[in-house]
């Protein structure tokens, strides 16, 4: 049983042993909503080897911080978002964090908006996501007065990250500025399917769009959004190993919901030690890629995605 101090206190629980962030109200814009604010709701928490386990916050706008702090200007920077009912700590955060500074020397930077994103308010985590884009702008204009270049940035999201990635770089195209590239794993269909482009994450939000679908049609987008779109395992909305006979033969029953959304993050934090690991055929048209391919190496999935 849960003891409610506050009805917009940021609860962590456990769905059987998986983590969720729960809240008894949503935050956001409605009637019976806690109100937002960016410094409580929204924080950067900066990873690097310095400090691969323990965080350190970047305040937007206090550029002696990020001076100050483990930030280094000579190394490539991640931007990480994570998706529906997540916190930092927990596994897709904590597994692509992990990857990136066991591959190279990164500023691998996670993105708390777990108040803006918590169980069971979905509906408004949908159209919070808008609002954490234009934040994430706000942010990455700050980095790049500081003397980190859009262009040299990545932002990686994770379903409802990757459409809030994709808020940003929308925002950040109205200012003149571009992001370098934005990776979108398993990008959140429910909430979206009836969006045009601007709506979610699309081809044009940043100077390179990738895309990983792993639960098309269900849980992600089954159509292609970005410049390159790859299709898992070709293109089945359920992954090997996540059907419910094999989760309960493996003992792994816990991992039923989500299982095959779940496989983009994971697909992409092992292509970062191995960048060559996952290759990709071209297929003609994305349905086809639930068909039989005539297999040729045209690409790679995740870290060695390249523009065509």
């Amino acid at each position: 049983m849960v003891a409610f101090a506050s009805s917009c206190q940021l609860l962590t629980i456990f769905i059987g042993v998986t983590e969720v962030c729960f809240m008894s109200k949503p935050v956001g814009q409605c009637s019976y909503c806690c109100p937002t604010d960016v410094s409580t709701d929204i924080q950067y928490k900066l990873f690097t080897r310095v400090n691969p386990k323990t965080f350190q916050v970047l305040q937007p706008g206090r550029a002696s911080d990020l001076q100050q702090s483990p930030f280094d200007f000579t190394r490539p920077t991640v931007i990480y978002l994570m998706g529906f009912s997540e916190s930092t700590s927990g596994p897709s955060t904590t597994t692509m964090r992990d990857a990136y500074l066991r591959s190279g020397d990164y500023n691998f930077i996670a993105v708390d908006w777990s108040r803006l994103i918590a169980f069971p308010w979905y509906i408004t985590a949908v159209r919070n996501t808008r609002f954490m884009g234009t934040q994430l702008a706000d942010f990455v204009e700050f980095l790049q007065r500081s003397g980190v270049p859009a262009t040299s940035l990545h932002v990686i999201g994770f379903s409802l990250g990757a459409e809030a990635a994709g808020f940003a770089g929308k925002e950040l195209r109205t200012r003149g500025i571009w992001l370098g590239r934005i990776t979108g794993l398993d990008p959140a269909y429910p909430g979206y399917r009836f969006t045009n482009r601007d709506g979610h994450l699309s081809k044009g939000d940043a100077m390179f769009v990738d895309v990983i679908h792993t639960n098309p049609g269900i849980l992600g987008f089954p159509q292609p959004l970005g410049d390159v779109d790859f299709y898992a395992n070709p293109g089945s909305w359920i992954q090997p190993g996540c059907w419910v006979n094999q989760l309960i033969q493996n003992k792994e029953l816990r991992y039923i919901y989500g299982c095959s959304h779940n496989r983009a993050w994971r697909l992409y934090a092992e292509s970062v030690a191995n960048p060559t690991g996952f290759p990709a055929t071209l297929c003609r048209g994305w349905r086809s890629a639930s068909a039989d391919c005539r297999f040729s190496i045209d690409g790679y999935m995740g870290f060695g995605a390249r523009p065509p």
